[in-house]
This record gives structure tokens, C-alpha cells and sequence, in this order.
């Protein structure tokens, strides 16, 4: 009789759906499970340290193209650490464009919230495109002016 852990029981232990568990071995995230007679899949005991390393790396913001492309190269007895070390890098450069742009954003919402306040609400604009979108300088402006670009609303 063959021994393993059934999917239910890692899914179980890990928290993670069988389905996920099923979808992530047919990427070649997990090893491939052995079966029994009726077709039920059997997972080894290196299934935990595999579903543990997609969490982790998953944590990290690789992609499952990415943790594949690891795993193959650990598969092949080279080391991954220098392609994960190009991989964090990478991330790394984007999350901080994405964290300038979010500040970016937050200021001139600012700005609009404070030019909003000023701006009295007398007029009836509800044929116009909303003025508060309308009113605001172009990014590249703002950008230019750090967030001092005159923005008129009436």
C-alpha cells in the first residue's frame, strides 16, 4: 500500500485549498503526487517544505512564473539564490515606483480636497463634467510644481 499524505490532510496542515494544492503540482510548484488505486493523490513528506516555500515566496511577491523558474534551477542542482537575489532587486525597484506614484497621488488628492473647501458650491454644475477631475492640473504638471500647480475649480 502506498504511504503519503492525502490532499486533504496537506491541505489541512497548510492552510491551503486543494484546489490551490491540485493547481500548484500541475504548475510543477509541488512535487508530483503519487496516486492510489482509486486515483486519490498521495503527496510525499517534502510536500509541506514545497507548499511552505510557494507561501514564502508568495509573501514575497514572486509570481508562480517565478517560484517555478527557482524550483527549476534548485531541480537542476544550481543554485536559485542569485536569481532570487535579481528577483527581490527587481521587486524592490518597482514597489518604490509604486510607493512614489501612491505619494504622488496622495498629494494632489490633497490638493483637491483642500482646493474643494475653498471653493463654494453655489454654482449648479450638475450638466458639467465634475470639476473637481476638470479642474485638475495635468500629473506632469503637478509634478513640476510639487504639488503647488494652480488648480482652479470654479
Amino acid at each position: 500500500m502506498l504511504q503519503g499524505l492525502p490532499i486533504t490532510a496537506l491541505a489541512k496542515q497548510t492552510g491551503v485549498r486543494s484546489t490551490t494544492l491540485r493547481y500548484w503540482e500541475r504548475l510543477g510548484l509541488l512535487p508530483s503526487a503519487a496516486r492510489t488505486h482509486t486515483g486519490y493523490r498521495l503527496f510525499g513528506s517534502d510536500a509541506l517544505r514545497y507548499v511552505e516555500f510557494v507561501q514564502k515566496s508568495k509573501e514575497m511577491g514572486l509570481s508562480l512564473r517565478e517560484m517555478k523558474r527557482v524550483l527549476e534551477l534548485a531541480r537542476k542542482g544550481q543554485s536559485p539564490c542569485p536569481e532570487v537575489e535579481r528577483l527581490v532587486e527587481q521587486k524592490l525597484e518597482m514597489l518604490e515606483r509604486q510607493i512614489r506614484s501612491l505619494r504622488e497621488l496622495q498629494r494632489r488628492l490633497r490638493c483637491v480636497c483642500e482646493d474643494r473647501e475653498k471653493t463654494p458650491a453655489s454654482k449648479d454644475r450638475s450638466k458639467e463634467l465634475c470639476c473637481l477631475i476638470a479642474g485638475l492640473p495635468e500629473a506632469r504638471l503637478f509634478r513640476n510644481n510639487e504639488g503647488h500647480a494652480k488648480n482652479s475649480l470654479h
